[in-house]
Protein backbone atom coordinates (compact mmCIF):
# COMPACT_ATOMS: atom_id res chain seq x y z
CA UNK A 1 0.00 0.00 0.00
CA UNK A 2 1.47 3.44 -0.93
CA UNK A 3 0.33 7.08 0.18
CA UNK A 4 2.01 10.22 -0.28
CA UNK A 5 4.35 11.84 1.32
CA UNK A 6 1.64 14.29 3.41
CA UNK A 7 1.59 12.94 6.62
CA UNK A 8 3.86 15.40 8.59
CA UNK A 9 2.26 18.14 6.56
CA UNK A 10 -1.26 17.12 7.69
CA UNK A 11 -0.10 16.68 11.71
CA UNK A 12 1.60 20.17 11.34
CA UNK A 13 -1.55 21.74 9.55
CA UNK A 14 -3.70 20.20 12.05
CA UNK A 15 -1.89 22.24 14.91
CA UNK A 16 -0.97 25.82 13.06
CA UNK A 17 -4.49 26.69 11.83
CA UNK A 18 -5.96 26.06 14.87
CA UNK A 19 -3.00 27.38 17.26
CA UNK A 20 -1.87 30.47 15.54
CA UNK A 21 -4.48 32.56 17.05
CA UNK A 22 -5.45 31.09 19.64
CA UNK A 23 -2.12 30.51 21.40
CA UNK A 24 -1.05 34.02 21.61
CA UNK A 25 -2.19 35.70 24.69
CA UNK A 26 -5.19 38.44 24.53
CA UNK A 27 -4.70 41.84 24.44
CA UNK A 28 -5.95 44.13 27.24
CA UNK A 29 -4.79 47.53 27.69
CA UNK A 30 -2.32 47.36 24.98
CA UNK A 31 -0.16 49.90 22.73
CA UNK A 32 -1.42 50.93 19.23
CA UNK A 33 0.73 48.77 17.85
CA UNK A 34 -0.76 45.69 19.85
CA UNK A 35 -4.45 46.80 18.51
CA UNK A 36 -3.11 46.84 14.78
CA UNK A 37 -2.51 43.07 15.67
CA UNK A 38 -6.10 42.53 17.07
CA UNK A 39 -7.54 43.88 13.43
CA UNK A 40 -5.48 41.67 11.77
CA UNK A 41 -6.61 38.67 13.69
CA UNK A 42 -10.24 39.95 13.20
CA UNK A 43 -9.81 40.64 9.43
CA UNK A 44 -8.44 36.87 9.03
CA UNK A 45 -10.83 35.18 11.35
CA UNK A 46 -13.72 36.57 9.25
CA UNK A 47 -12.07 35.75 6.07
CA UNK A 48 -10.50 38.43 5.13
CA UNK A 49 -6.61 37.24 4.82
CA UNK A 50 -5.58 39.49 2.43
CA UNK A 51 -6.48 42.46 4.18
CA UNK A 52 -5.22 40.79 7.23
CA UNK A 53 -1.75 40.02 5.42
CA UNK A 54 -1.38 43.74 4.91
CA UNK A 55 -2.11 44.75 8.10
CA UNK A 56 0.42 42.83 9.85
CA UNK A 57 2.82 43.77 7.20
CA UNK A 58 2.55 47.42 8.00
CA UNK A 59 2.95 46.37 11.65
CA UNK A 60 6.36 45.01 10.50
CA UNK A 61 7.64 48.57 9.19
CA UNK A 62 5.62 50.92 11.75
CA UNK A 63 5.51 48.62 15.14
CA UNK A 64 8.86 50.10 17.54
CA UNK A 65 8.35 46.88 19.86
CA UNK A 66 10.12 43.28 18.95
CA UNK A 67 7.26 42.05 20.69
CA UNK A 68 4.82 43.20 18.41
CA UNK A 69 6.85 42.50 15.29
CA UNK A 70 7.60 38.82 16.46
CA UNK A 71 3.82 38.01 16.95
CA UNK A 72 3.18 40.10 13.46
CA UNK A 73 5.72 37.25 11.74
CA UNK A 74 4.34 33.96 13.70
CA UNK A 75 0.58 35.18 12.32
CA UNK A 76 1.95 35.61 8.57
CA UNK A 77 3.48 32.52 9.11
CA UNK A 78 0.32 30.71 9.91
CA UNK A 79 -1.86 32.27 7.50
CA UNK A 80 0.54 31.34 4.71
CA UNK A 81 0.62 27.62 6.11
CA UNK A 82 -2.92 27.58 6.14
CA UNK A 83 -2.67 29.11 2.24
CA UNK A 84 -0.94 26.33 1.16
CA UNK A 85 2.06 28.35 1.11
CA UNK A 86 4.53 26.67 2.57
CA UNK A 87 7.61 27.88 1.64
CA UNK A 88 6.73 31.35 2.37
CA UNK A 89 5.41 30.46 5.80
CA UNK A 90 8.70 28.65 6.70
CA UNK A 91 10.56 31.87 5.77
CA UNK A 92 8.43 33.94 8.25
CA UNK A 93 8.90 31.32 10.83
CA UNK A 94 12.66 31.01 10.27
CA UNK A 95 12.89 34.84 10.55
CA UNK A 96 10.72 34.87 13.57
CA UNK A 97 13.13 32.64 15.07
CA UNK A 98 16.28 34.20 13.99
CA UNK A 99 15.19 37.95 15.04
CA UNK A 100 13.32 37.40 18.30
CA UNK A 101 14.47 33.52 19.27
CA UNK A 102 13.50 35.01 23.13
CA UNK A 103 9.73 35.51 22.33
CA UNK A 104 6.93 33.45 22.89
CA UNK A 105 6.08 32.62 19.21
CA UNK A 106 9.33 31.75 18.72
CA UNK A 107 8.92 29.36 20.83
CA UNK A 108 5.99 28.26 19.62
CA UNK A 109 7.83 27.14 16.37
CA UNK A 110 11.40 27.09 16.80
CA UNK A 111 11.04 22.97 16.92
CA UNK A 112 9.46 22.54 14.24
CA UNK A 113 11.07 24.63 11.88
CA UNK A 114 13.21 21.45 10.29
CA UNK A 115 10.13 19.80 9.71
CA UNK A 116 8.58 22.64 8.52
CA UNK A 117 11.57 22.67 6.17
CA UNK A 118 11.46 18.88 5.31
CA UNK A 119 7.93 19.27 3.98
CA UNK A 120 9.20 22.77 2.10
CA UNK A 121 11.94 20.21 0.44
CA UNK A 122 9.59 17.15 -0.06
CA UNK A 123 6.61 18.63 -0.83
CA UNK A 124 6.52 22.02 -2.17
CA UNK A 125 7.72 23.99 -5.05
CA UNK A 126 10.14 25.91 -4.85
CA UNK A 127 10.13 29.67 -5.02
CA UNK A 128 12.52 30.38 -7.74
CA UNK A 129 13.53 34.00 -8.35
CA UNK A 130 15.92 33.73 -11.32
CA UNK A 131 13.74 33.48 -14.18
CA UNK A 132 15.88 32.41 -16.73
CA UNK A 133 16.60 29.13 -14.63
CA UNK A 134 12.40 28.97 -13.89
CA UNK A 135 12.71 28.71 -17.40
CA UNK A 136 14.87 25.91 -18.15
CA UNK A 137 13.34 24.22 -15.25
CA UNK A 138 10.01 24.56 -16.57
CA UNK A 139 11.18 22.99 -20.19
CA UNK A 140 13.08 19.93 -18.29
CA UNK A 141 9.31 19.48 -16.68
CA UNK A 142 7.75 19.24 -20.27
CA UNK A 143 10.02 16.41 -21.01
CA UNK A 144 9.72 14.75 -17.22
CA UNK A 145 6.16 15.10 -17.00
CA UNK A 146 5.90 11.35 -16.02
CA UNK A 147 7.71 11.16 -12.89
CA UNK A 148 6.17 11.83 -9.35
CA UNK A 149 5.33 15.05 -8.21
CA UNK A 150 6.23 13.56 -4.42
CA UNK A 151 7.86 11.33 -3.37
CA UNK A 152 5.53 7.44 -2.05
CA UNK A 153 5.73 5.56 1.06
CA UNK A 154 4.94 1.94 1.14
CA UNK A 155 3.28 1.75 4.70
CA UNK A 156 2.86 -2.19 4.65
CA UNK A 157 2.93 -3.50 7.73
CA UNK A 158 3.46 -0.43 9.42
CA UNK A 159 0.91 -0.20 12.28
CA UNK A 160 -1.67 3.20 10.88
CA UNK A 161 -3.44 3.79 13.82
CA UNK A 162 -0.16 3.69 16.45
CA UNK A 163 1.39 6.01 14.10
CA UNK A 164 -1.58 8.41 13.47
CA UNK A 165 -2.39 8.44 17.45
CA UNK A 166 1.58 9.48 18.51
CA UNK A 167 1.11 12.60 16.82
CA UNK A 168 -2.63 13.67 17.78
CA UNK A 169 -1.15 13.02 21.40
CA UNK A 170 2.33 15.46 19.94
CA UNK A 171 -0.40 18.06 19.39
CA UNK A 172 -2.80 17.40 22.85
CA UNK A 173 0.85 17.17 24.63
CA UNK A 174 2.49 20.64 23.21
CA UNK A 175 -0.70 22.80 22.93
CA UNK A 176 -3.38 22.10 25.43
CA UNK A 177 -6.51 24.03 25.48
CA UNK A 178 -6.36 25.10 22.39
CA UNK A 179 -8.42 24.71 19.16
CA UNK A 180 -5.47 22.72 17.56
CA UNK A 181 -5.72 20.27 20.66
CA UNK A 182 -9.51 19.74 20.33
CA UNK A 183 -9.47 18.80 16.90
CA UNK A 184 -6.57 16.27 17.29
CA UNK A 185 -8.70 14.12 20.45
CA UNK A 186 -11.43 14.12 17.77
CA UNK A 187 -9.10 12.83 14.91
CA UNK A 188 -7.38 10.49 17.43
CA UNK A 189 -11.09 9.22 18.50
CA UNK A 190 -12.20 8.32 14.87
CA UNK A 191 -8.72 7.13 14.51
CA UNK A 192 -9.64 4.78 17.47
CA UNK A 193 -12.85 3.88 16.39
CA UNK A 194 -11.38 2.23 13.04
CA UNK A 195 -12.22 1.45 9.50
CA UNK A 196 -11.62 -1.17 6.76
CA UNK A 197 -9.46 -0.50 3.80
CA UNK A 198 -11.15 -0.73 0.48
CA UNK A 199 -10.91 -4.25 -1.70
CA UNK A 200 -11.77 -7.53 -1.35
CA UNK A 201 -8.62 -8.29 1.35
CA UNK A 202 -8.63 -4.62 3.02
CA UNK A 203 -6.97 -4.41 5.97
CA UNK A 204 -9.10 -3.62 9.40
CA UNK A 205 -7.91 -1.07 11.98
CA UNK A 206 -8.82 0.26 15.67
CA UNK A 207 -11.76 -1.06 17.00
CA UNK A 208 -13.10 -2.54 13.82
CA UNK A 209 -10.09 -4.55 14.34
CA UNK A 210 -9.80 -5.53 17.84
CA UNK A 211 -12.13 -4.51 20.73
CA UNK A 212 -10.00 -5.35 23.21
CA UNK A 213 -6.78 -3.83 22.05
CA UNK A 214 -8.41 -0.36 21.39
CA UNK A 215 -11.62 0.05 23.47
CA UNK A 216 -9.71 0.99 26.84
CA UNK A 217 -7.47 3.51 24.74
CA UNK A 218 -10.99 4.89 22.59
CA UNK A 219 -12.76 5.41 26.22
CA UNK A 220 -9.52 7.28 27.84
CA UNK A 221 -9.36 9.48 25.09
CA UNK A 222 -13.37 10.26 25.24
CA UNK A 223 -12.80 10.50 28.90
CA UNK A 224 -10.15 13.57 28.33
CA UNK A 225 -11.88 15.34 25.53
CA UNK A 226 -14.94 15.07 27.57
CA UNK A 227 -13.19 16.90 30.60
CA UNK A 228 -11.00 19.51 28.35
CA UNK A 229 -13.88 20.24 25.99
CA UNK A 230 -17.00 20.05 28.12
CA UNK A 231 -18.92 22.23 25.29
CA UNK A 232 -17.80 20.71 22.47
CA UNK A 233 -20.48 19.93 20.02
CA UNK A 234 -19.26 16.48 18.73
CA UNK A 235 -19.44 14.63 22.58
CA UNK A 236 -23.07 13.77 21.78
CA UNK A 237 -22.22 11.87 18.32
CA UNK A 238 -19.15 10.55 19.89
CA UNK A 239 -20.91 9.08 22.88
CA UNK A 240 -23.60 7.67 20.31
CA UNK A 241 -20.63 5.81 18.30
CA UNK A 242 -19.36 4.47 21.78
CA UNK A 243 -22.92 3.30 22.01
CA UNK A 244 -22.67 1.81 18.87
CA UNK A 245 -19.60 -0.02 19.34
CA UNK A 246 -21.09 -1.73 22.19
CA UNK A 247 -24.18 -2.69 20.52
CA UNK A 248 -21.83 -4.41 17.57
CA UNK A 249 -20.19 -6.71 20.61
CA UNK A 250 -24.03 -7.60 21.93
CA UNK A 251 -23.26 -5.85 25.27
CA UNK A 252 -26.59 -4.57 25.63
CA UNK A 253 -26.45 -2.86 29.16
CA UNK A 254 -23.82 -0.67 28.66
CA UNK A 255 -25.45 0.21 25.21
CA UNK A 256 -28.07 1.99 26.92
CA UNK A 257 -25.88 3.33 29.98
CA UNK A 258 -24.33 4.70 27.15
CA UNK A 259 -27.62 6.00 25.22
CA UNK A 260 -28.88 7.22 28.91
CA UNK A 261 -26.32 9.29 28.96
CA UNK A 262 -27.05 11.15 25.60
CA UNK A 263 -30.68 11.56 26.63
CA UNK A 264 -29.28 13.15 30.33
CA UNK A 265 -26.65 15.33 28.35
CA UNK A 266 -29.70 16.39 26.09
CA UNK A 267 -31.92 17.95 29.04
CA UNK A 268 -35.49 18.37 27.95
CA UNK A 269 -34.31 19.70 24.01
CA UNK A 270 -35.07 17.49 21.38
CA UNK A 271 -31.99 17.16 19.79
CA UNK A 272 -30.98 14.90 17.01
CA UNK A 273 -28.92 12.57 19.28
CA UNK A 274 -31.70 12.31 21.71
CA UNK A 275 -34.05 11.21 19.26
CA UNK A 276 -31.72 8.71 18.02
CA UNK A 277 -30.92 7.11 21.35
CA UNK A 278 -34.56 6.79 21.98
CA UNK A 279 -35.10 5.65 19.06
CA UNK A 280 -32.23 2.75 19.31
CA UNK A 281 -33.50 2.16 23.49
CA UNK A 282 -37.11 0.77 21.80
CA UNK A 283 -34.87 -2.00 20.08
CA UNK A 284 -31.45 -2.85 21.05
CA UNK A 285 -31.02 -6.65 21.74
CA UNK A 286 -31.15 -8.74 18.37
Amino acid sequence: MKMRFLLLATIIGLFVVGVFVASLPSAQEVPSGEASIEKARLLHRHGLARDAKAELIQILFDATDDATKAEAHYLLGGIAFGEGRVEVAADSWRTLAERYPQSQPAALVMDDLDALAQIVEDSAEGSIENAVANTYLRHADFWSKGKHDRFNIDASWIPNVEAAVKWYDKVIAEFPGTQAARQAYEEKLRTLFGWEDPGRYGDKHGVEASFNDYMPALLQTFSAFEEGYPDASTLQAFRFQIAQVYWRNRDWDTTREWLNVIIGESGNVDTFYRDLAQRRLEKVEY
